[in-house]
C-alpha cells in the first residue's frame, strides 16, 4: 500500500475509505466551498492535492466517480439517485456544490439518474455531454443544465484538463468513453486517467485509448457461466453478450493480453454485475494479466460495497 506525505496529513493510496471519525465525534461542518471540514480523524481530502481519484461506484446499479487535479473537481457519471450521491461524496468530505463539472457518457439511468438531483445543489454546473446524449438526458429534466456540447471523437479543455471523447460500442444513442489528462503539479508527472465501461467489444479506437492510460478503468461486467445459470431472459443474455452489449471477465482480460506496449501503471476493474459476476472471479481471470505486466497494481471494484475506493 502507498503512503504518501501531503501538506502533513497522510494519505493511503488505492484504498477504500474507513470511517472517517471515532464513534462519539461531532458531525462534520460544511467549509464555505461546499466541501466538509476535517479532522485529524478524517481519512485525507485535501483540495489542495495535485491529483486524487475515487470511484463512488461502478456497477449495473450505479456508476459516479470523482476526479480532482488542481484544485478542479468533475464527475465522471452522476448514476446514483439523490441521497446515495450525497451519502457517497459526504464521505469524501464532499458536497454536491464542491463539483465543478460533469461528464457523462451516455443515457442509460445508471450513468445520469442524479443529474437532476446535483443540478438542484449546483445549478451553475457544467455538464458535458455530445449532442444526442444531452437530447435523450434533457428530455428527463425539468430543467436545462448548462449543457457543453462535443462531437463523439473529439479532444476539449476544462480549466486545465484535456478531456478526450472515446466512441464505444454499446446499445445506447452516442455512449462514449473518456481520457482526461491531468497536468503535473507540485513535482508530480502528468498522469492519463481513462474510463471504459459499457462496451460490447474492444475496437481499435479503444485499444488505443487502453494502451495510453496511466490509470484504468475497465469493464468487467459478467461470468460467463454465472450469466448462463441466471434466470435472465435468452433476449437479455444475447443483448449482454452482443457487440454492443457488455465485455465480460475474459473478454476483458483477452483486450488486456493484446496490447503490445502499454504505460498503465494502475488498473480498475468495473462495472460488474450483481447477479453474474463476483470480485474473485474477475481477480482469478487477471491473474495472467498481472503476469504478463508485472508492475501492474489491480483493484476489482466490489459492487457490493458502498465506500469508495481511491488512489493518489
Amino acid at each position: 500500500m502507498m503512503m504518501q506525505m501531503t501538506r502533513g496529513r497522510v494519505c493511503m493510496g488505492r484504498r477504500r475509505y474507513q470511517q472517517s471519525r471515532p464513534a462519539g465525534k461531532p458531525p462534520q461542518a460544511k467549509s464555505p466551498n461546499g466541501g466538509l471540514k476535517t479532522d485529524r480523524w478524517q481519512v485525507c481530502y485535501d483540495s489542495r492535492m495535485a491529483f486524487a481519484f475515487h470511484i463512488l461506484g461502478t456497477s449495473s446499479s450505479g456508476n459516479c466517480s470523482i476526479l480532482e487535479s488542481g484544485g478542479t473537481r468533475i464527475m465522471l457519471d452522476a448514476g446514483f439517485q439523490g441521497p446515495r450521491l450525497e451519502a457517497s461524496l459526504a464521505k469524501l468530505g464532499l458536497a454536491c456544490a464542491a463539483v465543478d463539472a460533469v461528464l457523462i457518457t451516455h443515457e442509460h439511468s445508471d450513468h445520469c439518474i442524479g443529474l437532476a438531483a446535483l443540478l438542484r445543489q449546483n445549478p451553475a454546473l457544467k455538464v458535458f455531454a455530445n449532442r444526442e446524449t444531452a437530447r435523450r438526458i434533457q428530455g428527463a429534466l425539468k430543467v436545462k443544465p448548462d449543457w457543453q456540447l462535443f462531437e463523439t471523437g473529439t479532444t476539449f479543455e476544462f480549466r486545465g484538463l484535456q478531456i478526450t471523447s472515446i466512441p464505444i460500442p454499446h446499445d445506447a444513442a452516442d455512449p462514449v468513453g473518456y481520457a482526461v489528462d491531468c497536468p503535473g503539479e507540485d513535482g508530480h508527472h502528468a498522469r492519463r486517467v481513462t474510463w471504459l465501461t459499457d462496451l460490447g467489444h474492444a475496437t481499435d479506437v479503444v485499444r488505443h485509448h487502453c494502451a495510453l492510460a496511466d490509470i484504468l478503468v475497465l469493464e468487467a461486467n459478467y461470468d460467463d457461466e454465472m450469466l448462463d445459470l441466471s434466470k435472465r431472459p435468452l433476449h437479455l443474455k444475447q443483448r449482454i453478450r452482443g457487440n454492443h452489449g457488455h465485455l465480460s471477465n475474459h473478454a476483458a482480460r483477452d483486450l488486456l493480453l493484446g496490447l503490445r506496449e502499454w504505460q498503465t501503471s494502475e488498473l480498475f476493474l468495473g462495472h460488474l454485475s450483481k447477479e453474474c459476476n463476483r470480485t474473485i472471479l474477475v481477480d482469478e481471470v487477471m491473474n495472467a494479466v498481472r503476469a504478463h505486466k508485472g508492475d501492474l497494481r489491480v483493484t476489482v471494484v466490489d459492487p457490493l460495497e458502498d465506500s469508495p475506493v481511491s488512489t493518489w
